[in-house]
């Protein structure tokens, strides 16, 4: 089998509307993605995260892709770039009917999400020679959840696999700008940055990653928070009374709260960084989606150049279990937490099988029935 890749759709969180002239609203409003991560005491982990577009219906469809499938992409000018056979069947989420994913896990429990990146992602160089193994950012998640068991794996194979700019008439003809949040089995979790035409690989020191600026500079940002913590606030003397905190969380006053990506950092660091010791994965999985609950933007929050058919600019949360190979999400239509088990999947099959999330865009209620004894 062979798919030669094309932007006629989008990514979700990262790329615009491929059917219009002009992009309908400035894209940089409309992506706002936060991952995180957590690890249970049993040694399960979880990698997570929200998706947040705010421009359209992305539509998004749960893709599973079979084991030796053929990937062949195409660079600008409509050069051919790499081609590979994938070692792993994976399973991941488009848009818009786009054979690319924006997030996934594989069957050997490696997680790849990527996350928008505007004014600071800066490709390497294309190389018209090189092209042979060199892909786009849109392909990046592709071609880890196809080939890579580990972090180590990732770390391996970027160094030998060229990422370079491809405008795309779609978004007004730039690249798309990205970086990827990447963990495995093992409880290793990194982050992938292009920026100054370099490839940059970071271990995920705090288990977080939202937008822009660059990962380096939201590290430097804490510390501008670092009063922050679980501890209440002591009664303080003024004069000759005695203030107290109102109630309880005085420990985090001072955590912003908008939805900048400098912001959701920093409450997102915090939130993560405070969870009380989780005794399984399925543990960890419900912590993840309360965590990430926090970031769910409401409707008309970002104002008016949002689409306003939309329920929300969380369009779906979803959150992976790299020791179970359990695959969850919930969307912006019904909050009901679903689950793909990768363990009873057929990864020999030849055909790439999809899936919309929502079958039927209506909220999941449960009745409950209260009988007299």
């Amino acid at each position: 089998m062979k798919t030669v890749f094309k932007l006629s759709a989008l990514f979700s969180c990262l790329l615009l509307l491929g059917f219009t002239k002009e992009p309908p609203i400035d894209i940089s409003e409309s992506t706002d993605c936060t991952g995180i991560t957590l690890k249970s005491t049993n040694e399960s982990f979880i990698q997570a995260r929200t998706m947040e577009w705010g421009a359209f219906d992305m539509q998004p469809e749960l893709l599973v892709f079979p084991r030796n499938y053929s990937f062949q992409v195409e660079l600008q000018d409509e050069i051919i770039g790499m081609k590979w056979e994938g070692k792993y069947g994976f399973v991941g989420i488009n848009a818009l009917q786009d054979p690319r994913v924006a997030d996934g896990l594989n069957e050997k429990g490696l997680a790849v999400s990527a996350l928008y990146l505007p004014g600071y992602a800066s490709y390497q160089p294309f190389e018209k020679d090189k092209n042979r193994s060199s892909i786009s950012p849109a392909e990046v998640a592709l071609l880890l959840l196809s080939s890579c068991e580990s972090t180590q794996d990732v770390r391996d194979l970027l160094s030998k696999v060229k990422v370079v700019p491809k405008p795309e008439k779609e978004i007004g003809g730039i690249t798309a700008p990205l970086h990827y949040l990447i963990s495995d089995k093992n409880g290793n979790s990194i982050i992938v940055e292009y920026t100054d035409q370099q490839l940059n690989i970071y271990n995920n020191a705090v288990g977080v990653l939202t937008n822009s600026p660059s990962y380096p500079w939201h590290l430097t940002n804490l510390k501008n928070y670092i009063s922050i913590g679980v501890d209440e606030i002591e009664p303080l003397k003024v004069g000759e009374i005695e203030i107290s905190p109102t109630g309880a969380g005085s420990g985090m006053l001072g955590l912003p709260g908008d939805y900048t990506p400098p912001s959701r950092f920093v409450r997102a660091t915090a939130m993560r960084n405070s969870a009380v010791p989780l005794e399984n994965g399925e543990r960890a999985i419900s912590e993840a989606f309360r965590i990430l609950n926090n970031f769910d933007i409401p409707i008309g929050t970002l104002g008016a150049k949002h689409d306003p058919s939309i329920l929300g600019d969380t369009q779906y949360t979803v959150a992976a279990d790299t020791k179970s190979l359990k695959y969850y999400y919930r969307t912006m239509n019904n909050h009901r937490i679903r689950v793909i088990d990768l363990k009873t999947l057929d990864f020999n099959g030849e055909k790439l099988l999809r899936r919309y999330l929502d079958i039927n865009k209506v909220q999941d209620y449960q009745t409950i029935t209260i009988k007299n004894e």
